[in-house]
């Protein structure tokens, strides 16, 4: 039972990482091209720089999500959003206006494992007792490989460069189970294998 649970957690660890957290500065005066290019799910937080109140609000008509700080006036304080549909977002300062404080959060639409062809990963033999070979086919870009087991730590880590075939050596290591990550670019996929 505390291994199935340990083994959610660490799951629900690597789901939790698929999206990323940007942090913008929000002062009087930052300009009209505050931008950033997020994916889908990502989250923004605008952290106020001086004292002066300030809103983060999208502008009606140019923006696919409707979102609204309210007004905030503080140093540090903070507004967070996360985004959820694929498009621009122009937003401003509603006190100090568009020309003062404003930008566009350009949300990507997030490529499934098939779209990347990360799923066209193999590894070999599995289970294995010496060796784990991994393929990686050439149309993915250069990456990373993690290896962690049951607990969540990680074990093993490489970078990686396309069309590589990779061999990694578990003689010396517990026997159970282990998940492989593999990030490229802005994609992952996690994969399982047996130590016998």
């Amino acid at each position: 039972m505390k291994t199935k649970l340990l083994l959610l957690i660490f799951l629900g660890f690597l789901t939790a990482n698929a999206q990323n957290t940007y942090n913008l500065d929000w002062v009087m005066g930052i300009g009209s091209n505050v931008d950033l290019t997020i994916d889908q799910g990502d989250t923004v937080i605008w952290t106020w720089g001086d004292n002066a109140p300030h809103t983060v609000e999208n502008e009606v008509g140019n923006s696919v999500e409707t979102f609204n700080s309210g007004v905030l006036s503080g140093m540090g304080e903070t507004y967070a959003y996360t985004f959820t549909e694929v498009g621009d977002n122009r937003y401003f300062c509603g006190i100090h206006g568009a020309n003062n404080m404003s930008g566009t959060i350009t949300v990507r639409e997030v490529l499934g494992v098939e779209e990347n062809n990360l799923s066209a990963i193999s590894i070999y033999p599995n289970p294995s007792s010496s060796v784990i070979n991994l393929e990686i086919p050439h149309n993915i870009l250069s990456g990373q490989i993690t290896v962690f087991n049951v607990l969540g730590k990680q074990i093993y880590s490489d970078d990686f460069e396309p069309n590589s075939k990779i061999s990694i050596n578990i003689t010396n290591w517990s026997t159970g189970s282990y998940f492989l990550k593999v990030v490229s670019g802005e994609n992952a996929i996690t994969k399982r294998f047996v130590k016998n």
